[in-house]
This record gives C-alpha cells, structure tokens and sequence, in this order.
C-alpha cells in the first residue's frame, strides 16, 4: 500500500491509534478508573506503563524473529499448507467469536433492561464491563495492589498477542524504511506511547472532572468494550485471509503488509 512505504511516519501513527482501541490500552484502563476514582488515576498510570513497555519489549522481539525468519518461507510447500490451515482456523475462530460476542452483548442488554423497567444506578465496572471472561474477574481485584495492576497488564497484553495485527504491520513497516536499528527501537517506543495517548487522556478528564463524568465514562466504556471485541473479530478474520493469501501466492514474508 502506498501509505505505507511512501508515509511510514503516518501509518504508524495510524496503526498505533488503532492499537489504542483494544482491550487492554482502552476499555481495562477506563473500567479501572470506573472503579477507583481519583484516587485510582496513579494506579491506572502504572498499569498503562507496563502495558506500554511490555508492547515495546514483544515489537523487539517481533523485529529480531522477522530478522531470523526466511522470508521465502511460503516458497515450500509445507509452510504453505501450514500457512492455509492456520489461516482457516484463524477465520472460523473470528467467525465463532463474533457470534458468540453478539449473544454475550444482546444478553447484557436485556440484564440492563429488565421487564420492570430501566436498570438502577451503575454496575460494578468488572461485572458490566464487555470483556472476556479471564479478565472480568481480575479488574476488580487489580487496584489493591501495585502487582496486581503490574499482572493485569501483563495477562491483558499476553491475552491480546494472538491478534496484534496492526503492531506486526507496523514492525514491517519499520523493516522495510531501512532505518537504523536503533532509530527502529526509538519508533517503536514513540508507537507505544501514540498507543496509550487516548487512555492517558481519559486519565487527565477524570483528574480533573472527578465524579461529573463518571456516567459518561460508563457509556464510552460501553461502546469502546464493544467495538474492541467487535474489532477484535476482524483483526483475526483479516489475519487469517492475509496468511492465506501469502500461502497461495508463496508471497515474501517480510512484504506482507506492503
């Protein structure tokens, strides 16, 4: 795509921005300042510290293992077929999820709602919250502890790794610029902090608006919990349709988002 070899500033930062959208550099962070209020805004910094870091450490680790890996690897035939099988599991794995997704909000919807009319008050974030179900049970319990926000972290980016699509697109970008190692290193750095920019803006509104937006929050938390699981759906579905096409036409690995 033109953008991304013409524009590699630009689609980076378009890339990040898409990142900060996911689960856990968006819906965790607001959800966590649901919970905490003020006093959880220092809290929430931490946890999207680590979270920025632990991005940073597996771009590294990404760009060192596309260094090390053939780029002709889908030139021989049992990589391909690798390639197609993983594919189509990521495909059917899309579609599944986001069926199983839709139920799971429609459900809410109606536990929102009850026949005897509009629901009461605010829910407890982690039990509103449209999250999966590994981590539902971890925001409540993560700000009594300074570890406990450091594992949420942790556990939310690992949950997130099989569907980093727009971060492996951006360390390609960065392999095909033919900059420096170290200039790499530094982009990847300033594409983790884009990545937490819309979460610490949340963070500067409830510092400094406190309970006023605190139903407002609840709403975004909401959309943005939905459109991150509906997102997610996608980013595996277009995975799968990106491996199989490079299985089918034994295309360079390293030119697979280009």
């Amino acid at each position: 795509m033109d953008i991304m070899t013409g524009h590699p500033e630009l689609s980076l930062v378009i890339l990040a921005l898409i990142d900060s959208t996911s689960i856990g550099t968006l819906v965790i962070p607001l959800w966590l300042l649901l919970r905490g209020r003020r006093e959880a805004i220092v809290k929430v910094l931490v946890y999207l510290g680590v979270i920025a870091v632990f991005y940073w450490v597996v771009g590294v680790l990404l760009r060192s293992g596309l260094l090390l890996v053939d780029p002709g690897i889908f030139e021989h035939r049992f990589s391909r077929v690798a390639g197609l099988a993983v594919g189509a599991l990521m495909i059917i794995w899309a579609l599944s999820y986001r069926t199983d997704a839709q139920k799971e909000a429609s459900a809410r919807k109606k536990a929102k709602a009850p026949a005897g009319g509009p629901a009461q008050g605010l829910e407890p974030a982690s039990e509103s919250a449209p999250l999966p179900r590994r981590l539902r049970g971890r925001v409540g319990a993560a700000l009594d502890t300074r570890t406990g926000l450091i594992a949420l972290a942790l556990f939310a980016g690992l949950l997130e790794l099989p569907t980093m699509l727009p971060y492996l697109a951006a360390v390609g970008v960065m392999q095909g610029t033919g900059w420096s190692a170290g200039l790499q290193l530094a982009a990847l750095a300033g594409y983790c902090l884009v990545m937490i920019v819309p979460a610490l803006l949340l963070v500067a509104a409830r510092a400094l608006a406190g309970a006023r937006i605190e139903l407002w929050m609840q709403k975004l938390g909401d959309k943005a919990g939905a459109y991150a699981q509906e997102t997610l759906g996608w980013v595996v579905g277009i995975g799968g349709f990106l491996l199989i096409r490079a299985s089918l036409s034994g295309q360079d690995l390293h030119s697979l988002f280009g």
